[in-house]
């Protein structure tokens, strides 16, 4: 099929266009759903910026030609619509067993009310890793993770950034930080030496990147977009195709995981260790790991996620949890150390 021919998706920095759709959710739920014939009926969730108070998405559960859907709205626009991205997805998919969730409706993205919307399957199974998870959960994902490597990938609809990955990362780290000091002005679990950390990883993956070519990949393949629907797996968040560097989408589950575990009630920092190392197990066993090119590419890959992490993902756990102190810490650490093997 012919390609979109339009720029990826960079949602993670629709922060700082300032479309908060947290101050219009009762009017907009109420104009998609008049305008798409669905019955709401339950909030499924929101989607806010890094725990912020500003929200980009919201889903609802509810009811759509006599059956059960689910209604999302979509804060900020994209460059290619969900809608468009689920239909090149189911397109060219080959894969037996992962899938993107049935689209049955669709608004475009309306200029005037600043949001776009999609009814879809309700999704009635259950994640495919739990928080806190088990062995055989993360080699599941890993399986599942090889059949969509796979199958679902062969025929990219997105373009190519002209941009390198060292430049994306320019990029993003510099919207990240604005971003970081915006949400958090004096969050209590920054260090002081906190940005020269992050700006030497960031020297260190813009130079570490020179002549790598990114690959098109699902850009969120998290830990909460996976769900076990009888012999399928459903993928959800499919704005975030992408162009990425490699193994970006075999360490983002992992990445956002270990900020999860912070909402275990009593986690101690022995068992985040514990449920890291189950993970990291799996990971550095990924195919193309075993030579030093793919090591490398890995420790890159992790030192952008651990860089991120401290910049400002580890900052949105709740501060109000001891744990989170702890999670912090490692993240810095994990800098340190991937600086010092890179």
């Amino acid at each position: 099929m012919n390609k979109l021919k339009r720029n990826q998706n960079e949602i993670s920095l629709g922060y700082l266009k300032g479309n908060n759709l947290h101050t219009r959710e009762k009017e907009v739920l109420k104009d998609a759903s008049e305008k798409i014939g669905f019955i709401p009926d339950t909030l499924v969730g929101r989607s806010t910026w890094w725990g912020s108070s500003e929200m980009g998405a919201f889903h609802y559960k509810g009811i759509y030609e006599g059956k059960k859907a689910v209604l999302k709205i979509q804060g900020v626009k994209p460059n290619i619509s969900e809608r468009e991205m689920i239909s090149a997805f189911s397109k060219t998919n080959k894969s037996k067993v992962v899938r993107p969730p049935r689209l049955y409706a669709y608004l475009p993205w309306d200029e005037e009310k600043k949001y776009e919307a999609l009814v879809t399957e309700f999704i009635d199974g259950k994640r495919l890793i739990q928080v806190p998870t088990k062995a055989s959960q993360i080699e599941k994902f890993f399986e599942i993770y090889r059949d969509y490597r796979k199958n679902c990938r062969r025929n990219p609809w997105v373009d190519k950034p002209e941009k390198t990955i060292s430049e994306s990362i320019v990029d993003r780290f510099t919207k990240w930080r604005e971003m970081s000091f915006k949400i958090y002005p004096n969050h209590p679990l920054r260090e002081e030496g906190d940005n020269v950390l992050v700006d030497t990883a960031v020297r260190k993956l813009i130079k570490g990147y020179e002549g790598v070519q990114p690959e098109f990949v699902h850009g969120h393949l998290s830990d909460r977009d996976l769900y076990q629907m009888g012999d399928e797996v459903v993928v959800l968040s499919n704005l975030y195709w992408s162009w990425r560097a490699p193994f970006y989408d075999g360490i983002f589950a992992y990445h956002w995981f270990i900020y999860h575990l912070s909402d275990v009630k009593g986690i101690t920092p022995k068992e985040v260790e514990r449920q890291r190392n189950i993970w990291l197990k799996q990971i550095n066993s990924l195919p193309g790991t075993q030579s030093g090119e793919g090591k490398r590419l890995l420790k890159l890959a992790l030192l952008e996620r651990a860089a991120a992490g401290l910049n400002l993902d580890a900052l949105s756990t709740d501060c109000d949890k001891p744990i989170s102190a702890y999670l912090v810490e490692a993240t810095r650490e994990q800098v340190k150390n991937l600086l010092e093997n890179l």
